[in-house]
């Protein structure tokens, strides 16, 4: 109970008002005493100088004196308890109530009149053995200022005691009434703190919990109606901000899941905290095996290279190559930093570059084979050139056959040259097409009659079949005639004398197939992947001697694309080889 606020505030009010009350009540208490005793003694000397008035001219000693006292004694109340008259020698009176002498009734009466009457004054003297219980001494003064005797008073001031008690009674009752309304009041407006309060932690509860719809109703321009105000802006704040984050945190997992580059995360102690589907898959392994581990000891059975102290040290130099799973991984790392420049973790990198390492492989043996390709006529042409300049020019049959060889490598150059030209604008797409629909069944014979007589001059067989109707399709007329010749163009020269060629071509579902098979001697099963790479070559020999440049079948692919189709090579050594074109029917044919 102790630790709720609306308790602590009723207990506190409850004890200020306690505490108020005890200080005022005895403060009042004691002024009051005073203030009465201090009355009551006044009034008992005025009335005992009244009384030494009456006797100062009577004869001292004369009978009419007991008189006199015991007639003011009756009128005095019940506080004058006793009243002896002495003269300078001794006691006279004493009212009528009392036996006895002075000296039986008060040892001290003696010295308090002895005192008044050499002092001439009044002597007010407590007795200690009962506080409310005074004694007065007052002189009796002549007409001519003699003092000749003096009164003696005994007062009973318990009265007072009985008044004080009846204060006292009514300020605890008061201080009770006002300690039960001081609770009662106290209780209700601790509620009205304490109500909001349990509210906002209610609420806050919930909020915690993730139910952000929380709201209160403002109901008073206080700090409390302040706090109200100021949790309901929290927790639109609050609301829009999660949000936000969990749009962020959202965005980010996707990225990080479908990023082809692996992403490891490590903590300040050195623990994988993440790990993308892309790291799991470059080192073929599941997210128990990494996840958690300590990078150290993980990186350690992976053969990563680099270790987290290599990383926290100095993360600009932390890189590495490695050859996983037929792949060639490119490893960076770096660190994370804080706010304080301090590093709390590192991030490693993993870049899948197996296709830019056969790219940079590729363009330098582009470069190689074109520098080949042209140095050999180059070389062929200067050596005959400057043949004839040393004299062979006198002999007419040396110089028709220099030139004849001269003449077929300069048309070699402008072949190699033509394919290049024509490859660099199908590679940035600045190849003019010419498109519009075409009857492909004649072009196909069209292209097989051209190739009949290259065909018949080693002694092949060249035929043609069409399946079924073939449909119309959309594309440049020039460029996939160019294609079909260049590919019966090389079934012809690399298939022996006497072999067959068959062009068969049908449509299948939505495209038209062409099918070019021969009875050459085929090609190996680790060449097909590289057959429509440009300048390679099955054969190197053969096939330069044969008069390509290379680049024949990655033109074909290229044109073949840009149409929205497909080539591919089947062969078996020994056994021949067929390609198999796959063009797209135009939109007329694909609607029926």
């Amino acid at each position: 109970m102790l630790k709720s606020i609306q308790w602590k505030l009723v207990i506190m009010s409850f004890l200020l008002v306690w505490l108020a009350m005890s200080i005022v009540g005895v403060y009042i208490t004691e002024a009051i005493k005073r203030e009465q005793i201090d009355s009551m003694t006044d009034t008992i000397i005025a009335r005992g100088y009244y009384l030494a008035d009456n006797l100062k001219d009577k004869t001292i000693g004369a009978p009419n004196i007991q008189d006199i006292v015991s007639n003011w004694f009756v009128g005095q109340g019940k506080q004058v308890r006793a009243v002896f008259v002495y003269e300078n020698g001794g006691f006279i009176a004493s009212h009528q109530n009392y036996e006895g002498t002075a000296n039986d009734y008060d040892l001290v009466g003696l010295w308090i009149v002895e005192q008044a009457i050499e002092q001439a004054k009044e002597i007010v003297l407590p007795n200690d053995s009962f506080k409310y219980l005074m004694s007065f001494a007052v002189p009796i003064i002549s007409s001519n200022n003699t003092v000749v005797g003096a009164i003696y008073i005994s007062a009973d001031l318990s009265s007072i005691e009985e008044n004080m008690n009846s204060i006292r009674n009514i300020l605890t009752n008061a201080t009770i009434f006002a300690l039960c309304i001081t609770a009662l009041l106290g209780n209700l407006l601790s509620k009205t703190f304490t109500g909001p309060i349990k509210e906002v932690t209610s609420k806050a509860e919930r909020l915690a919990k993730g139910d952000y719809s929380q709201i209160i109703t403002v109901k008073s321009k206080d700090e409390v109606g302040q706090l109200t105000e100021m949790f309901n802006y929290l927790t639109v704040r609050l609301k829009g901000t999660l949000e936000e984050m969990y749009r962020e945190k959202n965005k980010v997992e996707a990225i990080l899941t479908n990023m082809t580059d692996g992403i490891i995360a490590v903590n300040a102690e050195g623990v994988v905290i993440h790990a993308n589907p892309a790291a799991y898959g470059i080192f073929n392994i599941q997210k128990e095996d990494l996840y958690g581990k300590n990078y150290d000891e993980a990186a350690q059975k992976l053969n990563l290279g680099i270790t987290f102290s290599d990383i926290i040290v100095d993360s600009d130099n932390n890189y590495n190559i490695l050859s996983i799973n037929n792949r060639i991984i490119k490893i960076s790392a770096v660190r994370i930093m804080n706010e304080q420049n301090e590093a709390e973790g590192a991030m490693l990198v993993l870049q899948d570059v197996t296709e830019q390492e056969k790219l940079d492989k590729m363009r330098k043996e582009f470069v190689a084979n074109v520098s080949h390709e042209l140095r050999t006529p180059i070389t062929t042409i200067k050596s005959y050139t400057e043949t004839l300049l040393d004299g062979a020019l006198d002999n007419k049959e040396y110089t028709l056959n220099f030139l004849k060889v001269i003449n077929s490598e300069s048309e070699r150059m402008t072949r190699l040259v033509k394919d290049l030209l024509q490859l660099s604008k199908l590679d940035y797409d600045k190849m003019e097409w010419n498109m519009k629909n075409l009857d492909l069944l004649n072009m196909i014979k069209d292209c097989v009659q051209k190739m009949e007589i290259a065909a018949r001059q080693k002694n092949q067989s060249l035929s043609f079949e069409a399946v079924g109707e073939l449909c119309e399709i959309t594309g440049d007329k020039d460029r996939i005639e160019q294609v079909i010749i260049n590919i019966i163009s090389n079934a012809i020269k690399y298939t022996p004398d006497n072999g067959a060629i068959k062009v068969k071509a049908g449509r299948v579902d939505d495209k038209v197939e062409i099918r070019i098979a021969d009875t050459g001697l085929g090609i190996p099963r680790e060449d097909l992947p590289r057959l429509f790479e440009r300048f390679y070559r099955v054969d190197k020999a053969r096939s330069r001697a044969m008069g390509g440049t290379g680049l024949g079948l990655s033109i074909a692919r290229n044109i073949v694309e840009a149409h929205r189709g497909t080539i591919r090579i089947e062969s078996e050594y020994g056994k021949g080889s067929e390609v198999i074109i796959n063009l797209p029917c135009g939109e007329k044919d694909t609607a029926e």
